[in-house]
């Protein structure tokens, strides 16, 4: 009967040990392995930084914006002498494309007796022009392209040679201003300033023939003063 006991106790031992090795088994082994499901997500958003890593490695690699380095012309600086009745004649930098009633107010505005009517104060200027400003009575001082001035008393009297010779002086077309362009015969104040539109809505002009092509101007009345113009 021991015996059989013996036997029974020695089974339920061995029973127990195998319970407690399969339950330490159990507990020691490591999780399921993941299914590629699980790492779907990590993938995902490593792509996504990968991703925001490149566009930053990519945004250092772009060029910075680089400004025009063909400044514009009205960007440029000109040198300007301006003489007679302003406050403050003398050389002044000023923009290129700039008026001469700019220049005037760089110069301190005109003096007392400064005759500002004598003067085209929407002239552009141009880098070495020469502006004269006459007084009160003294007429009209027409700037020539050459940098000479001439003290008529209209627009339109002629000039002695014993003056400044005005009849040698070339006008050019392109640059001349109302009161130049009304020293040539034929040409009154409301042709001049037809013939300065025309310039300025066709980039001035190719030829001394093509002011034919501005209105009230013909073959004939060319013909007048042909020689002394130029658009050089």
């Amino acid at each position: 009967m021991k015996k059989k006991e013996k036997i029974i106790g020695s089974i339920a031992i061995l029973c127990i040990s195998i319970v407690f090795i399969i339950i330490g088994y159990v507990l020691s082994t490591p999780k399921q392995n993941a299914t590629t499901s699980d790492y779907k997500d990590v993938f995902v958003d490593t792509d996504k930084t990968s991703q925001t890593n490149n566009a930053g490695e990519g945004n250092t690699s772009l060029p910075k914006k680089v400004e025009n380095s063909n400044a514009k012309t009205e960007d440029s600086i000109i040198k300007v002498d301006i003489k007679g009745a302003v406050k403050s004649p003398g050389v002044y930098e000023i923009k290129n494309g700039s008026r001469v009633t700019d220049l005037i107010k760089l110069a301190g505005g005109g003096a007392k007796d400064a005759d500002l009517d004598a003067t085209n104060l929407s002239k552009k200027l141009k880098d070495e022009d020469c502006i004269v400003i006459s007084k009160k009575g003294e007429g009209n001082k027409a700037q020539m392209p050459n940098g000479s001035v001439s003290n008529s008393g209209t627009p339109n009297s002629s000039v002695s040679s014993s003056d400044n010779k005005a009849e040698d002086v070339i006008v050019n077309i392109n640059t001349a201003s109302k009161e130049e362009l009304m020293t040539l015969t034929g040409i009154g104040e409301s042709k001049a300033n037809v013939i300065i539109e025309y310039r300025e809505q066709n980039g001035g002009f190719k030829s001394v023939d093509e002011l034919t092509k501005v209105g009230g101007i013909g073959e004939k009345t060319l013909s007048k003063f042909v020689d002394k113009i130029d658009i050089k």
